[in-house]
């Protein structure tokens, strides 16, 4: 499916009004004077966005690319600030080498450009576009057809097959090839700027945990509860997140990735505590398990060994360190309590930029069984040791961290003891 005509790459400094930012360039390491629109809105300085396109030339340079395209809406949020939930819709950003990128983007959304991104060329797809061939037009356009060695992202979930076999089927002298890692790995080591931004999510996620803990009590449902953790999170700045509050009352509690329910609270219960908040698409991430009444012996025991879980994982945690070897070091302390086979999960993964369907960034790199990639600064995991009995519990504690020169440091403030209400 071809185009009748050429796609018009535009400049949004020069097709906006009454909006409010400056053109500049900032100089990138090739020497490339890179163009930029620079406002308030961004959630980070310009150095910042500038650093992570001198991340990705320099892989995409080592892997011989003359171009890579950015397709998964978290990688697209990472290098340019842009953010839209109509990421159901093709967005996609083609990076020359040694260029200024070019954002293929929804006509309907292209306003959201000047209020989020710093990238300033823009080619709008239509909705009666066949959008894999507007990519197509625009990388000719580019030069960037005939014997020239394209990245794409087969691993995401946004690249299809239809988007795959239109490029090799209009461009067939060129060669696709995954580079899928080149985004993932740019992401995995975040900046000051990042954490900064990860510990504002920390903080309302340490709100609304204990406003969950408040409204906790013998007669409350796990809708009302639930709506008392959500309420906390919005109404102090948070945004919509990868996933919801996960919050359990007593039995269901074991149901992974559910929430809310109408069963209420029993005088002698358990409460499940999983939530995650959002700044600028940048999530942290907590777990807690609460007591009301008199517990079982059982529960406090299994919520003793998640703790322990998580304090011999902050105790491995440092640069050089293998996730296999903190993934290993937590597992102990389950096994050793008798819940290994209730512990079914990785001790943990990446996270930081999230849309949904997740909060995580997992596919980048988890704390798990045969992971031997080693650890380094700037790494950020959430860390939630679980133990789950079908129709009796859930309990789990966890930490989302960073890892520092020496160690890891935790991004909430909220203690980690068992609680009885």
């Amino acid at each position: 499916m071809a185009l009748e005509q050429d796609r018009e790459i535009f400049s949004v400094a020069e097709h906006t009004e009454h909006v409010t930012f400056q053109p500049t360039t900032r100089r990138a390491a090739s020497g490339f004077e890179l163009p930029m629109i620079v406002h308030d809105r961004l959630p980070f300085t310009p150095e910042e966005y500038v650093r992570r396109y001198d991340i990705v030339q320099a892989a995409m340079a080592e892997m011989d690319l003359d171009a890579l395209l950015i397709r998964g809406p978290e990688n697209i949020t990472y290098f340019t600030g842009y953010e839209t939930p109509g990421y159901y819709k093709y967005h996609c950003i083609i990076v020359p080498k040694d260029g200024e990128p070019v954002f293929l983007v929804r006509d309907f959304e292209w306003i959201n450009t000047p209020e989020f991104a710093w990238s300033t060329r823009i080619a709008k797809v239509f909705d009666w576009d066949h959008p894999p061939s507007v990519t197509v037009n625009v990388l000719q356009q580019l030069g960037l057809a005939g014997a020239c060695r394209i990245g794409v992202e087969k691993q995401t979930f946004f690249y299809t097959v239809d988007e795959h076999e239109t490029l090799l089927r209009n461009l067939p002298e060129n060669t696709f090839v995954d580079a899928t890692q080149i985004m993932w790995n740019a992401r995995m080591i975040k900046s000051d700027e990042e954490i900064a931004v990860m510990r504002k999510s920390a903080h309302l996620v340490d709100l609304a945990m204990q406003a969950g803990w408040d409204a906790t009590r013998p007669g409350a449902s796990g809708d009302e509860i639930n709506a008392v953790v959500n309420k906390t999170l919005f109404e102090n700045g948070g945004e919509y997140m990868g996933l919801p509050p996960f919050v359990l009352a007593g039995e269901r509690s074991c149901l992974p990735h559910q929430t809310g329910g109408s069963n209420r609270l029993a005088d002698n219960d358990l409460m499940y505590f999983e939530i995650s908040a959002s700044q600028h698409r940048y999530t942290a991430a907590l777990m807690r398990t609460i007591f009301v009444g008199t517990p079982k012996d059982e529960w406090v025991r299994a919520a003793e060994a998640c703790i322990g879980a998580v304090e011999a994982a902050l105790e491995t945690i440092k640069p050089g360190v293998t996730p296999h070897e903190a993934d290993t070091a937590a597992r102990a302390v389950t096994q050793k309590a008798g819940f290994g086979e209730y512990h079914r999960n990785r001790l943990g993964y990446s996270i930081g930029v999230s849309y949904p369907p997740d909060w995580g960034e997992g596919e980048i790199i988890s704390l798990r069984q045969d992971e031997l990639r080693p650890l380094q600064k700037g790494m950020t995991f959430h860390m939630p040791p679980l133990c789950l009995k079908y129709r009796e519990y859930g309990i789990g504690f966890s930490e989302s961290i960073v890892v520092t020169e020496n160690g890891c440091e935790r991004l909430s403030n909220l203690s980690r003891q068992v609680i009885v209400k």
